[in-house]
């Protein structure tokens, strides 16, 4: 069974986010696989070891070679290889854009299942999966919370208001996971030191003049006004005078 999973690499939740001019300052960003791609690659290799196969992880992303060890880890859960597409001038905003370049890839790898991350956690935007699964002209099914293989079809469990969703496909489709999914496994130091052996690829690709998601400006939320304390003898008292300054002040009563 051959799977592709699609990884995007985000910020660090813990990089400094600094705007200037009205646009994010990236360069001091340091980058990491996805969360919720990581639960694709868990649930990849589950399958490649319960019924045989491949696992490729897909990234499209820049010249930035900081993305390497990240994308090593995923190897050492139990991915068999990695094709990373460099592009030059990437912006992970722009989901059309990049899925066309990413169904390039994967079509190459005549894929049983396509497994990404329901979103990424830098746009939230949601949409490439469904984009890539558009362009394979295969079905999708998004925001998966459990996945089960039987012989040549899935079964996929994703929530919905007030009540559970359970799917039936066949393969190809394209699956993307949500936080729910499966736990991912800490790799042993034997697999950490495998995957260093394993097949990297990098692959130039051009750069999209095209520009699908336009962000005309960025800015920090405003800041918090101080609170106030309300004086009084009594919980009693206080509440009275909360009343008060909700009608009198605020004018919500």
């Amino acid at each position: 069974m051959n799977i592709a999973v699609l990884i995007k690499m985000v910020p660090d939740t813990e990089s400094r986010l600094e705007i200037v001019d009205g646009k994010v300052k990236e360069d001091a960003f340091k980058y990491m696989v996805n969360p919720y791609d990581e639960f694709a690659v868990e649930q990849a290799v589950q399958f490649k070891e319960k019924v045989g196969g491949k696992v490729t992880l897909v990234c499209l992303f820049s010249d930035n070679p900081g993305i390497d060890t990240d994308l090593r880890k995923m190897m050492a859960i139990g991915a068999d290889e990695a094709v990373v597409l460099r592009q030059e001038g990437y912006s992970g905003d722009k989901p059309s854009t990049n899925s066309k370049i990413l169904a390039e890839a994967v079509k190459e790898l005549n894929a049983d299942l396509v497994i990404g991350g329901v979103q990424g956690i830098d746009y939230y935007q949601g949409a490439t999966g469904p984009m890539v699964a558009h362009h394979l002209n295969i079905p999708h099914i998004s925001g998966v919370t459990k996945l089960e293989l039987n012989g040549e079809k899935i079964t996929a469990k994703r929530q919905i208001e007030g009540g559970l969703q359970i799917i039936e496909s066949a393969l190809p489709v394209l699956v993307t996971a949500q936080k729910d999914m499966t736990k991912v496994r800490f790799p042993a130091l034997k697999d950490i030191m495998m995957s260093k052996r394993k097949s990297f690829e990098n692959r130039n690709v051009n750069t999209s003049k095209e520009n699908d998601v336009k962000t005309i400006e960025c800015s920090l939320p405003p800041a918090r006004g101080g609170g106030l304390i309300l004086d009084g003898e009594s919980p009693e008292e206080k509440v009275d005078k909360l009343i008060e300054k909700l009608k009198m002040e605020a004018k919500v009563l």
